[in-house]
């Protein structure tokens, strides 16, 4: 695949399908080539309006056919998109440009024209897009992305996951996340059919287009089993998800071992992954070759090391992301080494037999009060039999000791005394470092509580443990004699 031949690849395709979903139930649809001519003539509106090479294109807009459509006419004059997350505050649109450094700003169904259009700058040859990521701090930082990268992303995954026009694909994330545009432009590649929906309307979508593989965080499968148990339990769970489905893939955050063997059990291929804006994918479990629990395979093993602590550092000839823009060289550095390796801030570990899994991200570490430093979501693995948990997030303690916050199953005064004394059962068997000091309840999953996530959908730990501290019912367990 290679973005400067993808408009030959889908413009005079009249079989496939691109499909919009709008927030009210309405359906648009065009075929590939319907899609071409619209972009031929959004193409033909830039360069009259001296957009080019070196010029930028900003979107902030909900998924549509027309950003789709933007992208790739921006992609056919060179310039590049800018594309700003939909919560981005636009209360001057001459002004927001002028900041930005835009010749033109499509802002929901307004198109603005900068006047006079600022002048081109220099453009570094391998330069796609400007995206926004945000990691596990919620903060928003700018990426230069790679064409390169992204030409090697795509290619990686149509031949380890065999998309054909056979396929077809839904979207629901917001198309400002660069993961979702490289899913449009691996679809357009191949010729598969590709359905745009608002995430409030996907699981109506799912049923009605039938697609063959979504991408999504784990909140959405969590969602998914509930949704099922409740209004489809004498259904199978593929026939639930349209009837089509080859398989689903799970990343961006940790996905619980229930749900993973709840789709199993459905007999649904739920795929993890694992991977990040600025380098690409890293590694991934798929049809041939998976193994529950772990992250799957490394996809370019020369190019991982690990740290003696068990950080994961990418050396990629093509990264995703040329580096950061907008962000204080100090912080750059953090991620970007001048050798040009990239420092995830993941830990991990291979198995035997050259699976990888997870173990927490460097930011969740915790330091206790005796200034031992835990991972999170490893604690979390020790609980995860106690009966009657739905949902269990390791948190620190306001006196530097570690906390739970418990969804139950079923959620009464005797589920959650049975779910403390369950708890403090494994504390017994465990080291002293490892121990939950206090349990508060949640009747709903934090997880899938947008107040608890980051803008990418991921758990923000920060959150969840200042809402531990405020609760009066984060009462102390009894422990063993070792101390923690």
């Amino acid at each position: 695949m290679n973005l400067a031949d993808l408009s030959a690849r889908y413009r005079h395709r009249e079989t496939a399908r691109i499909v919009e979903i709008d927030a009210g139930g309405g359906r648009r649809e065009l075929t590939h080539a319907e899609l071409g001519a619209a972009v031929e003539d959004r193409a033909r509106w830039l360069r009259d309006a001296g957009v080019g090479a070196g010029r930028r294109v900003g979107i902030r807009a909900s998924n549509s056919i027309d950003w789709v459509t933007w992208d790739l006419a921006a992609l056919a004059v060179g310039a590049v998109v800018q594309a700003f997350p939909d919560e981005t505050e636009i209360d001057d649109r001459t002004a927001f440009a002028a900041r930005h450094g835009l010749a033109v700003l499509v802002d929901g169904d307004a198109v603005h024209r900068a006047e006079p259009a600022p002048p081109a700058e220099e453009v570094l040859g391998d330069l796609h897009s400007l995206v926004y990521s945000s990691g596990t701090s919620g903060a928003l930082k700018g990426l230069r992305i790679s064409r390169a990268g992204t030409e090697y992303v795509i290619n990686r995954f149509v031949d380890s996951f065999a998309v054909t026009p056979a396929d077809r694909h839904l979207i629901f994330l917001p198309l400002a996340n660069y993961q979702q545009r490289l899913s449009v432009y691996c679809c357009l590649w191949v010729g598969a059919d590709l359905v745009l929906s608002p995430y409030q309307r996907v699981f109506a979508a799912i049923r009605q287009e039938r697609p063959t593989f979504v991408i999504a965080p784990p909140v959405f499968y969590d969602t998914v089993l509930q949704l099922h148990a409740r209004t489809a339990a004498g259904t199978p769970l593929g026939e639930f998800l349209g009837g089509r489905i080859r398989f689903m893939i799970t990343g961006m955050a940790p996905i619980s071992r229930a749900t993973l063997d709840g789709f199993r059990a459905g007999g649904v291929r739920l795929l993890e992954a694992y991977g990040m804006t600025e380098s690409g994918m890293i590694a991934w479990n798929t049809e041939d070759a998976r193994r529950t629990g772990t992250v799957g395979r490394l996809i370019d093993p020369d190019a991982v090391t690990f740290l003696p602590d068990g950080e994961l550092l990418i050396h990629r000839p093509t990264p995703l992301s040329l580096g950061y823009f907008d962000v204080e060289p100090a912080v750059a550095a953090q991620t970007f080494r001048p050798d040009g390796v990239i420092v995830t801030g993941d830990y991990g570990r291979l198995d035997p037999d050259g699976f990888l899994t997870l173990v927490g991200r460097k930011k969740d570490v915790i330091t206790l009060g005796n200034g031992r430093k835990v991972h999170p979501a490893e604690i979390e693995g020790l609980f995860a039999g106690v009966p009657g948990i739905a949902d269990l997030i390791v948190v620190a303690t306001p006196a530097q000791r570690l906390g739970a916050i418990v969804t139950p199953v079923v959620d009464g005064d005797e589920e959650r005394a049975a779910i403390r004394d369950g708890i403090a059962r494994v504390n017994e068997r465990l080291d002293g470092h490892q121990r939950i000091s206090g349990v508060a309840f949640s009747a709903e999953p934090l997880r899938s509580d947008r107040r608890f996530l980051t803008a990418n959908m991921k758990l923000s730990r920060t959150a969840a443990a200042e809402w531990f501290a405020g609760q009066a019912d984060a009462g102390p367990l009894t422990v063993g004699a070792r101390s923690a």
